[in-house]
């Protein structure tokens, strides 16, 4: 068998990473737009499908933390293929799902596997790159996860236009083998940094605890009963005072409370979850509100995807001297109310709407989310030391993957308080009328993002690293 040298091993890590990543980004997008076709086929109501998006984002957020120590204990290419295998596993066992529960249980497994694909294949490609090299290989990386969602919603369409529903997840398990065996043949040695710390279970559990107690407040009135939101809500804010008090005096704890002493750090992280509800929320509603509410074909409604994905690629190429011209503060704040009203211009959108206005909406939609993300995300680790970077971005890694549960969450629960509860006996005038009410209250949270970002130091961002790479 013909063998590889360590150099040329080097020069496709990038594209090995970006493969796997690209699937993972591939199936979050194509799931969106496939969902009222998933809910006739299992004879579910649309509205209660969050629960099969939900489970996933929050089977990330809960193993997400492991990723890093996993890969120090185990070695990266041995989580690498742990990572694929699970993922493609998930993959098949959501296709031969007959139910929502199954699916649900089902997209657990999927996110298991993809809680460790994006850390896992990141921390291989700067293992191997030179630092000098960092911007490139990192920009290549970013790629996938503009490709994806810009495919994504108009594959799912057709898939499940002119195929089945099945076929969605169906695709992820030929990419996955191939990433399987590549990675086999093809990853090059890295070597151990020694030893990992003592793995903080006791932090872990906590944490898990918060999460888990959280996403709760997204389901319980589907499977609860009438436990309120608010319990739940105050139970997770219970078990995050219980890890503060016990993380704050320890070195190995699995996010160290000294993080938040950092200014841009704080406001970063919080910033991003209001910002990040957002941006799970809108592409939730969009493939719903336009196939339920207009009346759309699901291929039409993927294709409406396209132009935010197109402006989400165009906005990265001024993205990094538009973000240091006017400074962190004056940009988010700037470009949150940007994003609001344009959301806030959705929730006006009718029968009679020109076609070429929704495109329009749309691509200024998909410009200030990919702004948004790259600038918060960079002003949330840009001032932070080295020894805690590693750290610092798996909670930022987490509160993403909570923030857009929670905002699929949110979206589902405005939108049956708003009329459309009955939703698929609902007539289209009522749920039309749901629409534009949850598009403005989505809206609304967007500015409070706004408002966390007049707290911005003036100081942050002055140790300015590759602004162009922190888009995920």
């Amino acid at each position: 068998m013909k063998t590889y040298s360590q150099e040329f091993k080097i020069k496709l890590m990038p594209w090995l990473a970006a493969t796997a990543l690209f699937m993972q980004m591939l199936d979050g997008s194509v799931l969106n737009t496939a969902l009222p076709a998933i809910a006739d086929s299992l004879g579910e109501n649309p509205l209660q499908m969050q629960s099969s998006v939900i489970s996933y984002l929050l089977a990330v957020a809960i193993f997400l933390p492991v990723s890093g120590w996993f890969s120090d204990k185990f070695g990266i290419k041995k989580a690498f293929l742990f990572a694929i295998s699970v993922f493609t596993l998930g993959s098949f066992c959501c296709a031969m799902s007959g139910s929502l529960l199954t699916l649900s249980l089902s997209r657990i497994l999927q996110g298991a596997g993809g809680a460790f694909l994006v850390p896992v294949a990141r921390l291989a490609v700067l293992r191997v790159s030179p630092r000098d090299q960092y911007a490139n290989v990192l920009s290549f990386m970013v790629l996938p996860a503009l490709i994806g969602p810009l495919i994504g919603p108009t594959l799912g369409g057709f898939l499940v236009q002119y195929a089945s529903w099945h076929w969605i997840f169906l695709i992820n398990i030929p990419v996955g083998f191939l990433c399987f065996f590549a990675t086999i043949y093809l990853m090059p040695k890295i070597d151990s940094l020694g030893v990992p710390a003592k793995f903080d279970f006791k932090g872990f559990l906590l944490i898990d605890a918060a999460i888990l107690f959280l996403s709760a407040v997204s389901f319980s009135e589907n499977i609860i009963g009438n436990f309120s939101n608010w319990n739940f809500a105050l139970i997770a804010l219970a078990f995050a005072a219980f890890y503060y008090f016990y993380a704050r005096n320890r070195k190995n704890a699995i996010f160290n409370i000294a993080m938040f002493k950092i200014p841009s750090f704080a406001i970063g992280i919080a910033g991003n979850i209001f910002i990040r509800i957002v941006g799970g929320a809108f592409p939730f509603l969009a493939p719903l509100f336009f196939q339920t509410a207009l009346g759309w074909t699901p291929s039409k409604s993927g294709m409406m995807m396209i132009p935010m994905g197109i402006a989400a690629l165009f906005a990265k190429t001024f993205a990094a001297p538009l973000i240091l011209k006017a400074g962190y503060k004056k940009f988010l704040i700037g470009n949150t109310l940007f994003l609001s009203t344009f959301i806030l211009a959705a929730g006006f959108i009718g029968f009679s709407t020109p076609l070429w206005v929704i495109v329009v909406l749309y691509s200024f939609i998909g410009m200030a989310n990919s702004l948004q993300f790259t600038a918060i995300n960079t002003l949330a680790l840009i001032d932070v030391p080295d020894k805690l970077m590693s750290r610092a971005n798996n909670l930022l890694s987490v509160s993403f993957q909570i923030s857009i549960s929670l905002g699929v969450a949110i979206a589902a629960l405005l939108l049956a308080k708003t009329g459309g509860i009955g939703f698929v006996a609902a007539k289209q005038n009522v749920l039309l009328e749901a629409f534009h009410l949850t598009y403005i209250i989505v809206s609304a949270i967007s500015v409070i993002g706004a408002a966390l970002f007049i707290f911005i130091p003036k100081s942050a961002g002055t140790k300015i690293a590759s602004i162009e790479n922190n888009n995920i």
